[in-house]
């Protein structure tokens, strides 16, 4: 006599036909997730090139007054991989510091397609002989477009930028004790500073104890100044205990003369 299949046992085979096509599913699954896994793998360890897949579409420039974004964009271009993933940071911040007026940069990507670019200036300090500018660190970059601006002209070799630079602080800062203010200072080929302050007086300083020769200066200008109403064309201090002076007029005065320059 066949035995009759109780209800215990139909829904057990129930639940088995339903395991298998969970099974298939979650093996699949499984197989999709490993599959991404050595995609992604491969672009982290083997640098895959995926510029065509998670391409950097969008660049945003920041913290920047003088910086040409049209410049950053030409570094962009020039870079081939420019993938999210595989973009090489580095080589990207040293382009973009080759940039006049780029200081230090800071690089930063935003999920999906995004690379922000802070960049930290150059203070400048004066404008360098015709097209340069010399920032407050005496380094001198050559923009491509010069601004306008009440800048100090400052004039000389290259390497002479830095030590410049410092001259021009202090000078200035001695004179604004008179409320003089620096329009123009020059390091001539045989070494002598020159200075041109704003109301246009020439300050001949010569290229030995310059610091005691603008010491003579500030002690003596209000009494040069006081001898005549004219304006003053030039003081020269390239004598060894005084100077000289010319007025616009084409008068000259010594004062104090030691004799020797």
């Amino acid at each position: 006599m066949a035995k009759m299949a109780t209800r215990s046992d139909k829904k057990q085979h129930s639940l088995e036909g339903f395991a298998k096509p969970l099974k298939w599913a979650a093996g699949l699954l499984a197989g999709s997730l490993v599959a991404i896994a050595l995609v992604f793998g491969g672009i982290w360890v083997f640098s895959v090139n995926t510029d065509n897949v998670f391409p950097i579409n969008k660049v945003e420039l920041q913290k920047h007054k003088f910086t040409n974004a049209v410049g950053v964009y030409d570094v962009l271009r020039g870079i081939e991989d420019r993938g999210f993933f595989t973009l090489e940071m580095e080589q990207v911040e040293a382009k973009l510091v080759e940039l006049p007026w780029v200081k230090t940069v800071q690089l930063r990507k935003v999920w999906p397609d995004t690379l922000q670019v802070s960049v930290a200036e150059h203070t400048p300090m004066a404008y360098w002989n015709d097209s340069g500018i010399v920032s407050t660190e005496g380094e001198v970059f050559y923009p491509v477009e010069t601004p306008q601006d009440s800048w100090v002209k400052l004039s000389g070799p290259d390497s002479m930028a830095k030590d410049l630079t410092e001259l021009l602080k202090l000078y200035q800062q001695q004179l604004l004790e008179k409320e003089m203010i620096i329009d123009r200072m020059e390091l001539s080929q045989r070494g002598a500073i020159n200075v041109v302050l704003t109301d246009g007086l020439e300050v001949r300083l010569g290229n030995v104890h310059v610091e005691e020769r603008i010491e003579r200066f500030m002690q003596y200008i209000d009494s040069v100044k006081q001898q005549k109403k004219a304006t003053l064309a030039y003081v020269d201090l390239r004598y060894q205990n005084g100077m000289a002076a010319q007025w616009v007029e084409n008068e000259t005065s010594v004062i104090n003369d030691g004799g020797s320059r």
